[in-house]
C-alpha cells in the first residue's frame, strides 16, 4: 500500500544559532503526518469544507492561531482525531542545548539536520509498504541531501520502500500546513509548558491533550496516532 508523508520542522534555527537558545526557546521539532495516498483527496476536501465553514481563506499555520480563529483550529484538531481514514502524526523533539555539530557532524549542521529526519522516518516506516515523502522546501548547500536520505532509508530497509522524496512549497499543500499546526502545538507545549502566553494556542494544546487523554509528552513507540519521540543525544550517538 502507498502512503503519503508530509514533513516540516519547527525552530530549526536553533540547530545553527546556539545564541538563540533560551529556557522557552530550546526544543526543536521535526515532524510528519502520514496517510494512505488513496485517502489524500477526501481528507483535503474535509479541510476545505472546514475552512469554508469558518470563512478562512489564508494559509493554515501554527503562527496563525489566534483568538478570532481559534474555533477553526480546535475543529481542525477534532478532524484529525475523528476522521475515518488512517492518518497518523509523529514528531521527534530535540533539546537544542544538547546539539553539538562539531562532535557529531564535523561542524556540518545541515548533515545533523538530516540525521534527525532519518530518525523521524526510519523508526516510522513499515515493511511491505511504499512511501511518497514530501518536505517543506529548504535551500541546502548540498543539493543531494534528499536523494541521499532516500538511498539510506532504502538501504537500511533492504528494499525500495521510499519511492519518492520531494520538497514542495507549503503554501501549496494543505496537508503540509495541517502538519505544521500539530507540530507547532507540540513545540509550544515543550517550550512553554503550561505558561504559554497565547490563550488561543494553549486552547489548541489542551484540545489535543483532551483527545489523547494525557498531556503532550514523549510517547511509547507503539503509540501510532500521535507519536512523540524525545531524542536523547549522547556523545557519538547521532
Amino acid at each position: 500500500m502507498l502512503y503519503d508523508v508530509y514533513c516540516d520542522e519547527s525552530r530549526q534555527d536553533l540547530i545553527v544559532r546556539r545564541s538563540s537558545i533560551s529556557d522557552q526557546n530550546r526544543y526543536v521539532c521535526i515532524g510528519g503526518m502520514m496517510l494512505p495516498s488513496e485517502s489524500r483527496e477526501n481528507f483535503k476536501s474535509s479541510i476545505k469544507e472546514l475552512k469554508s465553514k469558518h470563512n478562512l481563506f489564508g494559509e493554515l499555520r501554527w503562527g496563525n492561531v489566534s483568538n478570532n480563529k481559534v474555533e477553526f483550529y480546535l475543529e481542525l484538531v477534532d478532524l484529525f482525531f475523528n476522521t475515518e481514514c488512517s492518518i497518523d502524526f509523529r514528531t521527534v523533539v530535540i533539546d537544542a542545548y544538547d546539539i553539538d555539530n562539531e562532535i557529531f557532524n564535523d561542524s556540518d549542521h545541515e548533515l545533523g539536520y538530516y540525521k534527525f529526519y532519518y530518525q523521524l522516518l526510519y523508526h516510522w516506516m513499515e515493511k511491505n509498504k511504499r512511501y511518497y515523502i514530501f518536505t517543506d522546501f529548504k535551500t541546502n548547500k548540498d543539493r543531494s541531501r534528499l536523494q541521499t536520505l532516500k538511498e539510506i532509508l532504502n538501504r537500511v530497509c533492504r528494499e525500495n520502500t521510499v519511492e519518492l522524496i520531494q520538497s514542495i512549497d507549503s503554501k501549496e499543500s494543505l496537508l503540509l500546513q495541517f502538519q505544521n499546526v500539530l507540530m507547532g502545538a507540540v513545540g509550544y507545549k515543550f517550550n512553554y509548558g503550561n505558561q504559554g502566553q497565547s490563550d488561543a494556542k494553549m486552547a489548541v494544546v489542551m484540545r489535543i491533550e483532551k483527545h489523547l487523554g494525557h498531556p503532550i509528552m514523549p510517547t511509547k513507540k507503539s503509540d501510532k496516532k500521535f507519536n512523540i519521540f524525545m531524542i536523547e543525544l549522547r556523545k557519538g550517538s547521532i
